[in-house]
């Protein structure tokens, strides 16, 4: 049995001493480690409370560098340790069925828009990403923040209203992967404050929703305080049900979700905030991340506010102000992972034959 820990010595106050490791580092070299030592399958323990299961993805996406993984409820777990503990052998039979595409395969984003009227060419946009992990139907994250999208532009749409601006709604892939749909948008129909395209100066905002079932109760945007003052206003007819208003931010670090890959642009990503209802606790790429989880009335609601805050900014005569050229955040550098020294070891058995079995 195998299980990822964490570099925890430190070489402070020591001179020439070696970096520690990273916890990325750690890992690949559990993964060789048990690859050279003719390990059959690594069964991680899930660490979580009542048989809840969080399972990702390996991060070589290589299955010639890593022997096939499961992930294992705590307390199954703890049972088969406690067996082991006591010298008595534990048998487990598996059976894993892994397809691999060494071809690759194209993702696709969703998109759909209400065009506009008279400034049809500037662009109001909304979404969440379609994509989630396969512990089970990732209704919280983020197929709830998808429909709630869809019923705002629902809304809007049933209502017969002309906005001024193109509303545009998007459904993301490959969110779960680094926020790949969203990125090639932004570079493909935007680019970047530094590398702006023809659309740059046209866009207006971009609300995502992705934070589970729960109340929005307000709007964090990168740009100028002048953005959050007009979100904060558009927001104010809705403060008697608990929606606070709207703060600024100057992050354009990429991360979290989708409105970062237009805030890492320079761009308004905007993304509500929302009742954590289970969602760290219990539903965030769990198995309990089912349908069942979803409370009917809040995603109502958070579709009418969403609804009309993106049509209060398709209306508006200016489009929400940005930072100056010489107030803009630098963007943060690209993280370049350092490479993974190559493990050694340094037992007696170094040359001795791989053993199977783990």
């Amino acid at each position: 049995m195998g299980a990822t820990g964490s570099a925890t010595h430190s070489s402070i106050g020591v001179p020439n001493a070696p970096k520690p490791l990273t916890n990325r580092q750690v890992d690949e070299q559990l993964d060789t480690f048990l690859k050279e030592s003719g390990a059959l399958v690594r069964v991680n323990d899930a660490g979580r409370e009542f048989r809840q299961i969080r399972a990702f993805n390996n991060r070589t996406f290589d299955v010639n560098k890593v022997v096939p993984t499961v992930v294992m409820s705590n307390e199954d777990f703890g049972r088969i340790s406690r067996i082991l503990g006591d010298g008595t052998d534990v048998v487990l039979e598996f059976n894993i069925v892994n397809r691999v595409y060494p071809e690759g395969a194209t993702s696709y984003n969703t998109i759909a828009e209400i065009r506009g009227t008279d400034k049809a060419d500037e662009v109001i946009m909304l979404g969440g990403h379609l994509d989630s992990w396969h512990a089970a139907t990732g209704a919280t994250d983020n197929a709830i923040g998808c429909a709630i999208m869809m019923e705002a532009a629902r809304i809007l749409k049933t209502l017969g209203v002309q906005p001024r601006r193109t509303i545009r709604v998007a459904l993301w892939s490959g969110e779960e992967q680094g926020l790949l749909g969203s990125q090639a948008y932004v570079k493909e129909h935007f680019g970047s404050f530094e590398e702006p395209k023809a659309g740059y100066e046209k866009f207006g905002g971009y609300f995502n929703i992705d934070s589970g079932t729960g109340r929005v109760r307000g709007a964090n945007v990168f740009g100028p305080s002048g953005a959050a003052d007009i979100l904060r206003e558009i927001l104010a007819p809705f403060k008697d049900d608990g929606v606070a208003g709207a703060a600024a931010s100057r992050s354009r670090r990429l991360g979290g979700s989708d409105n970062t890959s237009f805030s890492q642009a320079g761009l308004p990503g905007i993304g509500m905030g929302q009742d954590p209802i289970e969602y760290q606790t219990h539903t965030w790429h769990t198995n309990l991340d089912t349908y069942e989880r979803i409370i009917e009335d809040d995603v109502k609601k958070d579709a009418m506010v969403v609804a009309w805050a993106v049509y209060q900014l398709a209306m508006r005569d200016d489009m929400l102000p940005r930072f100056s050229k010489s107030e803009m955040p630098p963007k943060p550098p690209d993280e370049n992972p350092q490479p993974t020294p190559r493990p050694t070891r340094t037992d007696s058995g170094a040359n001795s034959s791989p053993r199977r079995g783990q």
